[in-house]
């Protein structure tokens, strides 16, 4: 009974290093995108509207299609102001990035990305 025990707190703990790790890297826990993480940097302020170049980047040998990402845009009082999916037509390749300028609401301060899903190949 104390092995039983011991294997399930084990389990719980690895799993739970596990979620962290990928709340941490800014990805969803499904097999299809664990490859990936994404970067939301600090937000360019324009006159009439907001900008923050995303950036994707896929970790693993294998490529992906359709990736799409899922944007909260945040005000100065770290109130969400907007949420914007965002999806890349193009096929990120195998242990490569890249990136796409996406529109927020002028007021917004900072923002953080997810990756949402993909089509891995």
């Amino acid at each position: 009974m104390k092995a039983l025990f011991r294997i399930l707190i084990i389990v719980l703990l690895i799993g739970g290093a596990i979620y962290l790790f990928a709340k941490l890297n800014n990805t969803s826990l499904s097999p299809d995108t664990i490859d990936l993480a994404v970067e939301c940097p600090p937000v360019d302020d324009m006159l009439v509207t907001a900008t923050v170049d995303v950036t994707v980047t896929n970790r693993s040998s294998r490529s992906h299609k359709d990736v799409s990402v899922k944007v909260i845009a945040y005000d100065e009082k770290d109130k969400v102001i907007k949420e914007k999916y965002t999806t890349f037509d193009r096929t990120l390749a195998a242990h490569a990035s890249f990136s796409k300028p996406v529109t927020l609401p002028v007021r917004t301060k900072r923002c953080s990305c997810e990756v949402v899903s993909s089509h891995p190949e």
